[in-house]
């Protein structure tokens, strides 16, 4: 994201400013009080909204920045996201939700969520980058340069999910978390017992015993219909009225030649 242009109508002690930003780097330089530090609070404000809530300073921005002689509190500001969209905020400080154009100045501020406290949150929903990661990385205010441990700990892990999800809330380690509990409380894992999935794998075993009882069912009565059309309940009477005895070089296995029905007068006399 870029800033493109500046319009300050009043704001702190910037009145009637105008300032167009180059590709690249741009320094914007005077002596102290001249109001760096406030054109500086003027894009975040324009961006976030203006706050009445002190947060730990002596004067909330409201307090700080209000013009004294009744000016308009208002700016403009144009800036280009990185797929090349350009846009246009109005922001009336006196007011929650500022305006939003297109770049064919097409009022498009209805197209994003209103925050009741925050109002309109169109920049988070551009760029994925709230207010507090703004302030963490973007902007770096006077005497605000060092971060404590908690402070670097908080922007190590929102630029980490900014990484990991596109989000800077949305926590991926966290949702995977939440994701492997789920799924441990609601189906299970192999380690696990009476749940959804070991029920599953219950039933399975079963049916593959079940399948193995009937294919050896299956064989069984397909040699008892065999030996029932030729004339004999048992493999035994068959190999009886047939007199024929084992082959010495077939370990035991017996070739038996018949038509049917079967007659033992017909069963060649092979081995004696």
């Amino acid at each position: 994201m870029k800033i493109n242009k500046i319009k300050i109508n009043s704001y702190g002690k910037l009145k009637e400013k105008e300032i167009k930003l180059k590709d690249g780097i741009n320094i914007i330089y005077g002596k102290n009080e001249s109001g760096k530090s406030t054109l500086l609070n003027f894009i975040v404000n324009s961006f976030y909204g203006i706050s009445k809530n002190k947060k730990g300073k002596e004067y909330s921005d409201v307090e700080k920045y209000t013009p004294w002689l009744g000016e308009e509190f208002s700016g403009k500001l144009e800036y280009e996201l990185n797929n090349k969209n350009k846009y246009e905020i109005y922001r009336d400080f006196k007011k929650k939700n500022p305006k939003i154009f297109n770049e064919n100045m097409e009022d498009i501020s209805k197209e994003f969520n209103i925050d009741k406290s925050k109002g309109n949150e169109f920049f988070y929903e551009q760029t994925k980058v709230d207010e507090e990661l703004f302030l963490s990385t973007v902007v770096s205010n006077q005497q605000e340069v060092k971060l404590g441990k908690t402070e670097q700990g908080n922007l190590i892990q929102k630029i980490a999910n900014l990484v990991g999800t596109g989000d800077d809330k949305t926590s991926f380690r966290i949702a995977m978390d939440r994701i492997n509990r789920r799924q441990l409380e609601e189906i299970g894992t192999a380690r696990t017992r009476e749940k959804p999935i070991n029920n599953v794998q219950k039933k399975i075993v079963e049916l593959q015993q079940e399948k193995s009882e009937l294919e050896k069912y299956e064989k069984k009565s397909a040699a008892n219909i065999l030996y029932k059309k030729q004339g004999a309940s048992e493999p035994e009477e068959i190999m009886k009225s047939s007199h024929i005895t084992p082959c010495p070089m077939c370990t035991g296995a017996v070739t038996l030649l018949f038509t049917l029905p079967f007659d033992k007068r017909q069963v060649p006399q092979i081995w004696q």
